[in-house]
């Protein structure tokens, strides 16, 4: 009796993981919005920026488009967020879900003062990184900088494209890149605020440790 009980058990715990496993595979394939936001809840980013493309690939959402190329940039998957970040920043709606974005973002206070930041800076300055990263090449590199040059403000402003660059050249110790980098700010029009002379600060530094 004993066993016919155990045996029974086992069966029907079986039967319910099979079940689960259907249900997951299911709802993996019908509603991966539903899936990304679960597997991000649970910490899983990874797993909910490929949910999150599918249900781009499937409704055509732009938000999901962008939250896949974020996570996918923030991890470093850089195949995969340049390619996401090419059809995000082609979309016709991209300037509109900046605009969205950046409605819903409230300033941030720093040192007691108000500073706000831009979606589109952030957007941009990610896929800068995410392109110098993947770059072997002199005309790879070139692309990566033209991108952030041409994606930051004159005033300069917090959180701007090139200042991402340049701090993920400088954490790569990266001294040829920021040499280039210092000639083209220092030719360049950007407000020579506190952000733009700590940065170029940084960057002098490691062009001459590269230059020694």
């Amino acid at each position: 009796m004993r066993k016919l009980v155990l045996k029974t058990a086992f069966i029907t715990l079986g039967v319910v993981i099979v079940l689960a496993v259907a249900a997951f595979g299911i709802a993996s394939l019908c509603v991966p919005s539903v899936m990304s936001d679960l597997t991000y809840s649970l910490g899983m980013e990874t797993m909910s920026a490929d949910y999150a493309y599918q249900e781009y690939e499937r409704s055509g959402s732009l938000a999901y488009l962008a939250r896949s190329f974020e996570l996918a940039a923030t991890h470093r998957r850089d195949e995969s967020a340049d390619a996401r970040f090419d059809q995000l920043y082609a979309n016709d709606g991209f300037e509109a879900l900046c605009e969205e974005r950046d409605a819903q973002t409230p300033p941030v206070v720093v040192a007691g003062v108000e500073v706000t930041y831009s979606y589109r800076d952030y957007v941009c300055g990610l896929g800068a990184c995410v392109k110098y990263r993947l770059a072997s090449s002199q005309e790879e590199y070139a692309d990566a900088l033209a991108l952030a040059l041409d994606e930051t403000e004159q005033s300069f402003p917090a959180g701007n494209p090139v200042y991402m660059l340049a701090t993920e050249a400088a954490g790569e110790a990266d001294g040829s890149f920021c040499s280039l980098l210092l000639q083209e700010l220092e030719g360049g029009a950007f407000e020579h605020n506190e952000r733009y002379e700590n940065l170029i600060n940084i960057l002098e530094v490691i062009a001459d440790e590269q230059n020694r």
